[in-house]
């Protein structure tokens, strides 16, 4: 190892709290002997479990389906290996000389649950509101999808429907304990965090009742963020190096339920609004993954392409439709003051593209990288939903907005009105 500073990718010094981080000189061979003489042996790391080793021609083939575990190595050998890991990178993988191929994925969030359905349990609209329960939110780092919530027994009249659960956040790539050295050899490192699980679909609303609000769709869940792809070390050894680490894309936020149809007497109800195309349980909005988070750490010692680029944000979630008018009395309706159909629901917001590097990148003992940084697209807006029919035409759900990053998501588009029924038979529908 040669005694000089580390030096960061554009060759200057690295700073270690005030001054200059140093090479203390090496210590004399007497102290070794000291050394050696109390020092114990470290253990072996027992391999990680789960993974499978298949011969390739030159090297092996290696894939772990449950990531490796703190406290474990992954080994290589000397000839071309391919690595496969899906979920986090938490112990150390150490691929060996050859020109080796080293892909790790994080596990994906949980889709979040379906709203339960708007419906009243026969007792009053003021007392006997069910179906409030959301669905439960997708669980993060791999989770499962959460549980649907509670749907009415019965098309009962009124009830306000459940909100989607959230979707749960992507996992980590690579975590602050995880190592990769590629070793010599020329290789090709993608690190890539976990995609956010889909916010759950807003339950429907129930049908009309004496409020309006009682008979709207529930709102979509949120959309989870990606995860994080390093945390951790990366070192890519000597050798001309492809290293990719990419933040996780957000999910898609959740559709909004549908607006209940409307009764002889009463109107329809409302769709609801889509959810946001991330932020999960944490906020109303969020973003993509980081490509190289706050621990993260790149080395270069050989001639390095880096790309550090963050996730893409989610779309926004669709808006639901608005309920349909009471077609054999409409007009009936109309004169009673419930001639406005039920409105579409707004679409979500575009979620944020993520960050592509707040960690370290360096070179040192003569390595030379050539670092790309790229912001992570921000989503698209969701469409509006559908107005409903009727003998007015509903009102048409506005868009949703961009996502905000170098690239910003194009808008949704606002949805269509509903139908008008025709004049002579109202059961019929023309455009308005």
């Amino acid at each position: 190892m040669r005694n000089r500073p580390h030096r960061t990718a554009s060759g200057s010094q690295v700073q270690s709290g005030a001054g200059v981080q140093r090479w203390w000189p090496l210590p004399s061979a007497a102290m070794l002997a000291v050394t050696f003489s109390i020092a114990a042996v470290p253990a072996a790391q027992a391999a990680p479990p789960s993974c499978t080793r298949t011969p390739n021609g030159s090297g092996v083939d290696v894939v772990c389906d449950r990531g490796v575990p703190e406290g474990t190595t992954l080994e290589g050998t000397d000839g071309n290996d391919r690595f496969y890991l899906g979920g986090a990178v938490a112990g150390t993988v150490d691929a060996g000389a050859g020109d080796d191929l080293i892909i790790v994925t994080g596990r994906a969030g949980g889709n979040g649950g379906k709203g339960g359905n708007g419906h009243l349990d026969g007792r009053s609209a003021r007392d006997g509101k069910n179906g409030a329960n959301g669905g439960e939110d997708g669980g993060s780092t791999g989770g499962t999808a959460g549980a649907d919530g509670v749907a009415g027994p019965s098309a009962r009249a009124g009830g306000s429907a459940g909100t989607g659960g959230h979707g749960g956040t992507g996992g980590v790539g690579v975590t602050e304990t995880g190592v990769i050295n590629g070793g010599a050899g020329n290789d090709t490192i993608t690190i890539t965090g976990g995609k956010g699980g889909n916010g759950g679909v807003g339950g429907d609303g129930g049908t009309g009742s004496a409020n309006p609000a009682d008979s709207r769709g529930g709102r979509g869940g949120n959309a989870g963020d990606g995860g994080t792809a390093n945390l951790g070390r990366i070192n890519p050894g000597e050798g001309e190096n492809t290293v990719k680490v990419i933040g996780g894309d957000s999910g898609i936020g959740g559709t909004g339920g549908d607006g209940g149809d409307a009764t002889a007497t009463t109107r329809s109800g409302n769709g609801g609004d889509g959810g946001n195309g991330g932020g999960g349980t944490e906020q109303a909005n969020g973003r993509g993954g980081t490509a190289n988070g706050r621990t993260g750490t790149i080395v270069s010692t050989g001639l390095d392409d880096i790309t550090v680029q963050g996730g893409k944000g989610g779309r926004g979630g669709r808006g639901g439709d608005g309920g349909t008018g009471h077609q054999p009395s409409a007009r009936d309706a109309a004169a009673q003051g419930n001639e406005v159909e039920g409105a579409g629901g707004t679409g979500g917001t575009g979620g944020d593209g993520g960050v592509a590097n707040i960690g370290n990148i360096m070179s040192q003992d003569g390595g030379r990288a050539t670092v790309h940084t790229i912001s992570g697209a921000g989503g698209d807006g969701g469409d509006g939903g559908t107005g409903g029919d009727g003998i007015t035409p509903g009102i048409p759900g506005l868009r949703g907005l961009n996502g905000v990053a170098d690239t910003g998501g194009a808008g949704g588009a606002g949805g269509p009105g509903g139908h008008l029924a025709n004049a002579v038979a109202e059961t019929g529908r023309r455009n308005p």
